[in-house]
């Protein structure tokens, strides 16, 4: 969210498609994310001897799953004439729950997918990654780093 908040590597702070996914998911988060995702699981890998296989291939695949498992919820959104970074106004609770899992769900998906858990660690991955994200969200509001929850 730093990132978003100081418009670091502007240049790249492009919509991928304005009408169907709106303002806020940009070419600077679909490269931005996997990048620095990969350089992270390569430096956990090699400062704390985990031995993975393909750190960065898993990396960039984590990276990806999040940012595209966030895309059809904003084009459902856009589509019900939900303006980016905004809510339902009726349905606020709902959204604001798929806004947190859509992203998780990717990346447990993509934890099973390459074989690196079983399918009940897939859904503890994934109720983990939800809590994290909600209290991240929370936090990052609180700070006034991110606007909204």
């Amino acid at each position: 969210m730093l990132v978003v908040k100081y418009n670091f590597l502007s240049i790249l702070n492009i919509p991928l498609w304005t009408n169907g996914f709106g303002g806020n998911k940009t070419w600077r988060g679909l490269i931005f994310i996997p990048t620095v995702n990969t350089i992270i699981l390569i430096t956990l890998n090699f400062c704390f001897h985990l031995s993975m296989i393909s750190p960065a291939i898993l990396g960039f695949a984590l990276g990806i799953a999040y940012i595209l498992f966030e895309l059809p919820n904003s084009f459902f959104k856009r589509k019900m004439g939900i303006k980016s970074g905004e809510q339902h106004p009726k349905f606020n609770f709902i959204f604001s729950m798929i806004d947190k899992m859509d992203s998780a769900f990717g990346v447990a998906l993509t934890y099973l997918l390459l074989g690196f858990v079983n399918y009940k660690l897939a859904i503890i991955l994934f109720i983990i990654n939800c809590l994290t994200h909600i209290t991240l969200s929370r936090l990052l509001v609180m700070i006034k780093i991110k606007k909204s929850y």
